[in-house]
């Protein structure tokens, strides 16, 4: 979908940028390799975001892929690549932002590898039993929120007080969605269907 939107936006001439995010897991599907394949082909603006959180649904990189340095992959298509700290909100946010002013001006597509963690079990339904539970501790320690928190009060740019307020304000954000959506009412029947797709010819 990525290299279509991209695709579209250069046939229209018009200055944009696709951005596609996907997970490690993604990169053994054909649909990544297709996408990346064209973009490079074509020559499409698009910046392909890599989340590398180590494990898909239930399976460690190592074990689900031959060749688990992805950057190679991409590189294998001539695209650029670079891999960046997803752990550090600022490399984060510096590399990102060179990668798109690459894509923007060069009309090509490149390729970001975030290299982070996910601390929670893939969804309700999964026993997180494929995981060290020393590993998952380990990388809490480097969680983004409390490093990048400590580096913004060690520059004197927050206080323990404007994070507690922040924090609390974030909190009640989401307390208030949590109450809106539990008050809520069910959906229509008739009306699941309504805009997912339409009759040709239909009024």
């Amino acid at each position: 979908m990525a290299a279509g939107l991209a695709l579209a936006d250069k046939m229209g001439g018009r200055q944009a940028l696709t951005a596609c995010f996907f997970g490690e897991g993604a990169m053994d599907e054909g649909a990544f390799h297709e996408a990346v394949n064209l973009a490079a082909l074509w020559q499409l603006p698009v910046l392909f975001l890599c989340e590398n959180n180590l494990y898909s649904m239930g399976m460690a990189l190592a074990l689900a892929e031959s060749q688990t340095d992805l950057c190679a992959k991409a590189t294998s298509y001539g695209v650029a690549t670079v891999r960046v700290d997803g752990m550090d909100v600022v490399a984060v946010h510096e590399a990102v932002q060179r990668a798109a002013h690459q894509v923007r001006t060069g009309g090509a597509p490149v390729f970001v590898e975030l290299q982070t963690y996910r601390f929670r079990a893939h969804s309700m339904f999964d026993p997180d039993l494929y995981r060290d539970k020393n590993e998952v501790e380990a990388w809490k320690t480097r969680g983004p929120i409390h490093t990048y928190t400590a580096r913004l009060k060690a520059q004197g740019s927050l206080s323990e007080e404007e994070f507690l307020a922040l924090d609390a304000a974030a909190q009640a954000e989401v307390d208030a969605a949590v109450a809106f959506a539990e008050a809520g009412t069910w959906e229509q029947v008739e009306d699941l269907l309504r805009d997912v797709h339409t009759l040709e010819g239909a009024p």
